[in-house]
């Protein structure tokens, strides 16, 4: 009983150190400043002559811009596992209620920037993403995703596999496989992200001949079969028993979602491809048929094969 006590001791020897308790006590001034800034803004949006200072004005876009910067820091400090408040010493998920609402609150938080561009500037960045090219919000929600799997994976390396973990208790030193299906994650996390954003970069840029855009569509179906099968191999080592996703935690969702957005990405690009090619059957019987999405169709005209 008493070694298990001192192993707990050590284990909790770096949550209860100035560092921690620094940033639990951020993690607490975050919250209450939040919340008062948005009741602030609710009752000024209330009230008819305060509004107008307000509403549509750099003091609201100033406003947000704190809040969701407040909104990030927040969400990194609970869901550290190191000196989180909404996680443990293993990543699992620990006060539900913080670790949920945190991230809800970044998502109200992004939602409030894109309104707010919308109705200043007239710019729908939503609307763009699904109007401008087929599948492109697919491909920036995949890229996101990638991202915070590719930071999670790194931070519990860090936390658990990296050189400065001399205040951990003995429960909280990973093994090498942790370790190296940590890496796993981080290399994984680094192809979705450039993977994702190259594709995005191209199906925005490339606007010329049916040709090029043939090209541009097969790249982006092979491009969405190498993500499942890399997501599907990730999702099956980073969360099994021994991965470090096992725990309901961020490497946990992102992995899973990843796989999912590869997944409907794959989906719709099989989709076209089948229409693909019974406009090409249509084509040879003499009519020109037009197959694809808008602003980027697979054109196939009589004697194209």
């Amino acid at each position: 009983m008493q070694k298990s006590r001192r192993t707990m001791k050590r284990a909790h020897t770096e949550r209860l150190s100035p560092a921690a308790q620094t940033n639990q006590n951020y993690a607490v001034a975050c919250c209450v400043l939040l919340f008062l800034l948005s009741m602030i803004v609710v009752f000024l949006h209330t009230r008819p002559l305060l509004s107008i200072v307000i509403v549509g004005t750099k003091i609201e876009g100033g406003i947000i811009f704190v809040l969701l910067t407040f909104w990030s820091a927040l969400v990194a400090i609970v869901s550290d596992t190191r000196h989180g408040l909404a996680t443990d010493s293993s990543g699992s998920i620990s006060n539900g209620n913080l670790y949920y609402f945190s991230w809800a609150g970044l998502a109200m938080g992004v939602a409030l920037v894109l309104s707010f561009i919308k109705s200043i500037w007239g710019f729908d960045v939503t609307a763009e993403l699904r109007n401008r090219a087929k599948r492109l919000q697919y491909w920036a929600c995949l890229g996101i995703l990638g991202l915070i799997q590719m930071g999670s994976s790194a931070r519990l390396f860090d936390n658990h596999c990296g050189r400065n973990n001399h205040g951990l208790g003995e429960g909280e030193i990973a093994s090498i496989k942790f370790c190296r299906r940590c890496q796993l994650g981080i290399v994984l996390g680094i192809f979705s992200a450039v993977g994702s954003m190259a594709m995005l970069g191209l199906k925005i840029g490339v606007t010329s001949s049916d040709k090029v855009l043939r090209l541009l569509f097969t790249a982006e179906l092979v491009m969405s079969w190498v993500m499942v099968t890399m997501q599907a191999v990730g999702v099956a080592f980073l969360t099994s028993e021994e991965g470090p996703g096992a725990p309901l935690n961020n490497l946990f969702y992102s992995s899973w979602g990843s796989l999912g957005s590869s997944l409907v990405l794959a989906a719709s690009c099989i989709e076209d491809w089948s229409a693909a090619g019974m406009a090409v059957k249509a084509g040879r019987r003499g009519r020109d048929t037009v197959s694809g999405e808008e602003g980027e169709t697979l054109l196939f005209r009589e004697g194209l094969t």
